[in-house]
C-alpha cells in the first residue's frame, strides 16, 4: 500500500504540473500544509478523533470571471483512538492515504481575497493501523463486541465530497475544508458476524504557498 501511495503522488505531481502549464498564465502551483481533524460516522464503535496532518501539491487558476479551478493531490495521516473494552485504555490508531481532488472556487466580489470552494475527490487509504501492537488482539467498546483486527479492515478506495473556503493573497492562502467519504469504509464484522458500517470524514485547516 505504501508503494501505491508513492506511485499516486508521483503521477499526481505530473498531472498537477501539466495542468499548471496548460492553463492560463495566472495559474499558480502551490504547496499545501494542513492539520486534519478526523471523525468516523458509525454506530458500531466509539471513535475519538485526534489531530493528524495532510500535505500536497495544488494548481489554482482562473477558469472564468468569478471562478477559479483547483486541482490537487494530498497525502494524509488521520489519527484517532478507540477504547479497550476491559481496561478502558485509549488505543491510538491512524489511517494513511492519498486524495486527488478537483474543486471549483467562487471568488467573492471577483477578488482573490476570499472564495467558497466545492467539488469531488477520490481517496485511497490503507487499513487502520494500531500504534501499540499489544492491543492488536483487544476488544474495543461499541454497540457490540468488535475486535481490533476486524475493525482494522477497510475499503481502499472512496469517493469524497469537499466543501470549504480559503482566503488570502495570490501567494499565500489560508483554508478550511470539510471532507466526507460517501462509501462505507469498514469491511470487518462484530462478534455476532454482523457487518460493520461507517463513513470517514475530516476537517482540514492550513495554508497554501503559491509560486
Amino acid at each position: 500500500m505504501r508503494s501505491l501511495f508513492i506511485i499516486i503522488f508521483i503521477c499526481g505531481f505530473n498531472l498537477v504540473a501539466q495542468a499548471q502549464r496548460r492553463q492560463a498564465s495566472n495559474n499558480r502551483l502551490g504547496i499545501a500544509l494542513d492539520a486534519t481533524f478526523f471523525s468516523l460516522n458509525t454506530d458500531d464503535v466509539a471513535v475519538d478523533g485526534k489531530v493528524g496532518w495532510s500535505a500536497g501539491l495544488e494548481t489554482r487558476g482562473s477558469s472564468r470571471p468569478y471562478w477559479d479551478m483547483i486541482f490537487g493531490i494530498h497525502l494524509f495521516n488521520n489519527k484517532f483512538s478507540v477504547q479497550e473494552a476491559l481496561t478502558l485504555d485509549d488505543i491510538d490508531m491512524s489511517v494513511i492515504g492519498a486524495e486527488v481532488k478537483l474543486l471549483w472556487a467562487y471568488k467573492i466580489d471577483n477578488r482573490d481575497y476570499l472564495s467558497l470552494e466545492i467539488g469531488p475527490a477520490v481517496s485511497f487509504n490503507g487499513e487502520f493501523k494500531v500504534a501499540d501492537k499489544r492491543y492488536e488482539d483487544s476488544i474495543i467498546t461499541g454497540s457490540s463486541a468488535v475486535t481490533v483486527a476486524s475493525f482494522q479492515e477497510t475499503s481502499p478506495i472512496n469517493i469524497n465530497g469537499i466543501v470549504g473556503l480559503s482566503g488570502g493573497s495570490e501567494k499565500i492562502r489560508f483554508s478550511a475544508h470539510y471532507h466526507y467519504a460517501f462509501l462505507d469504509v469498514l469491511n470487518g464484522k462484530n462478534a455476532l458476524s454482523e457487518e460493520l458500517n461507517g463513513n470517514m470524514s475530516y476537517i482540514t485547516a492550513g495554508v497554501r504557498f503559491y509560486f
